[in-house]
C-alpha cells in the first residue's frame, strides 16, 4: 500500500543476528520496490524502554496513526534463567509502547505475543 513503516529493533542474540539483519534487508528492498524514490520504510536499532529514544521517534514521526507491537523477548528457558530481564522487555516494555501510544495519540494498537508465552 506505500504506507510508512517504523521498525525499532534491538537485534540482540536470542536469533542470530545474521538472519535478522538479512530479514531487514528484504524488508528494505520490498520497501524500494512498493514506492521508489520514497523513504517509506526506517529502521531504528535500540530498545523500545529507551524513553528517550521513543519519545524522539514518536516525535519525529508524529503523527503515528498506527501501532504494532511485537517486540519481545522469547524462550520459556532463557525467562526461567533470567526472569527480570523478561519481565523488563516484555511487561515493561508493553507498557512502554501503550503509554508512548496514549501520550501520542495513536488511534489503532495492535499487542501480538509469541506462542512460547505457552510453554512447551
Amino acid at each position: 500500500r506505500g504506507d510508512e513503516v517504523i521498525i525499532v529493533d534491538e537485534m540482540n542474540d536470542y536469533y542470530d543476528v545474521r538472519v535478522k539483519e538479512n530479514n531487514l534487508k528484504l524488508l528494505r528492498d520490498k520497501a524500494d520496490e512498493i514506492a521508489p524514490g520514497k523513504d517509506i520504510l526506517t529502521i531504528y536499532k535500540g530498545d523500545i524502554n529507551n524513553q528517550t529514544l521513543m519519545h524522539t521517534i514518536f516525535e519525529h514521526h508524529h503523527p503515528i496513526p498506527w501501532v504494532c507491537h511485537l517486540a519481545a523477548r522469547a524462550g520459556v528457558r532463557p525467562s526461567i534463567q533470567d526472569p527480570l530481564l523478561y519481565v523488563q522487555a516484555n511487561v515493561r516494555g508493553t507498557t512502554n509502547m501503550l503509554q508512548y501510544s496514549n501520550e501520542y495519540n495513536v488511534t489503532n494498537v495492535v499487542i501480538a505475543s509469541s506462542s512460547s508465552v505457552y510453554g512447551e
